[in-house]
This record gives C-alpha cells, structure tokens and sequence, in this order.
C-alpha cells in the first residue's frame, strides 16, 4: 500500500485545476504523493502480505471482514481535548494550518474511538490565500472574506504555488501517516473548483448563492 488517503484522487485533480500553471500543479502532486508514500513504504514492504486499510479495501469494491467506522466531521467540540487545545489556539487556522496541531486535532478522535480512518482537519478554503484572497472564519458563521464579483475583482488573484502556499498540507499528512499505523486509512480533503467559487462569489456561506447564481445565468 503506497497511497492511503481515500480522497486523493479527487484532492489532486481539485488542486490542479485551481493551479492555473501547469508546472506548479505537477510539483505539487509530486510533493504530495512523495509525501504519503515515503511515509507509507515502510509498512508496506515489512511484510509482503500486509493488507491495504480495511476502508480503503472497502472503497475499492473488495470483499472486506467488517463494515469499516469513520465519521464525517470526526474532529471537534464533543472532545474535551478539543476544546482544551481550542483556549491555546483560538482561531480555526492556527488549528488547521499549524501542522503539529493540525495532527493533534486529527488524532485526538482516532485516539478515542479507533476508527478505520483519521480525517485530517482541515478546511476546504484552504488553497485561496496562496490565491491573494485571504479568509478568516468566525466560529459562528463560519469563512468571511472579500467578495470577487467583477473583473477588476478578479485581477487581484495570483497563480498559486501549493508548495509553498500550504505545505502544511504534506506535512501534516506524513505524520498522520505514521501515527496512525498501515491498518488505518488518512484521509485528505478540499473544496473542490465550484465550491470555493461559491465562497469567492458569496463572500461567505449561503443558503440561496443568489450571487453566484446571478454570475451563471
């Protein structure tokens, strides 16, 4: 087993198509897989008969022993330890784009309740300040940023460089990928290109996206 994060076919795809040059996406990918497979081959050659995690095995079709358990939003306030951590980095990025906090965040449900899979936490906005378009996300009504709804708006975007504008990504995923053991799947994730348009457009989450709706038609 050399890749186990479950999302990684879409993460990578997602992130190109937000990398408007060619070169940098591939760097990306490259560093991203390197990333998860330097940390990954160990396990995986230690044993000619090791197993994929149960849940990627799950995910491919094959007929596995058991159901495997994960929980869409793992991480968060039913944890006291969550919330512990929460009074030393207060805001929702320092959690997420810190890497060793990230990682504790990440492991502190797998920790309580040994599921087949660590989600690593994360947000989904996390591409746009490598963009120019910074965000801060309140606790209450979650990511606010400037809206972009005009040319003008939109020609103060840069192209992104993921290597250098959210290395800890890969940094936080090498380390799940150790913590966690091979029996277990990481898992990554991103807002995929309409998705993070939505909040470039709204400015924020929306019920109705009259906005963007506006923009398509």
């Amino acid at each position: 087993m050399k890749v186990s994060i479950l999302a990684l076919s879409c993460l990578l795809p997602s992130v190109a198509a937000f990398a408007p040059s060619a070169g940098n996406s591939r760097a990306f990918e490259t560093s991203l897989l390197s990333a998860v497979e330097e940390s990954t081959e160990s396990a995986a050659s230690s044993s000619e008969d090791s197993k994929a995690p149960l849940l990627i095995r799950a995910a491919r079709g094959e007929t596995v022993e058991r159901t495997p358990v994960w929980m869409m939003r793992q991480a968060g306030r039913h944890i006291k330890e969550y919330r512990d951590l929460c009074k030393k980095y207060p805001t929702f990025r320092q959690r997420s784009e810190i890497p060793e906090v990230a990682v504790e965040v990440s492991l502190q449900p797998w920790r309580n309740y040994q599921t087949d899979g660590c989600i690593l936490f994360s947000d989904i906005l996390t591409p746009l300040p490598g963009c120019g378009l910074e965000f801060t996300i309140d606790e209450k009504l979650g990511p606010v940023m400037d809206p972009i709804r005009s040319y003008d708006d939109a020609k103060k975007m840069k192209l992104i460089d993921p290597s250098t504008a959210a290395p800890f990504v890969a940094e936080a995923l090498k380390t799940l990928r150790h913590e966690v053991g091979p029996e277990t799947a990481v898992l990554g994730f991103v807002g995929c290109p309409y998705t993070l348009a939505t909040y470039l457009v709204e400015g924020k989450t929306s019920k109705e996206y009259l906005e963007i709706k506006k923009m398509a038609f």
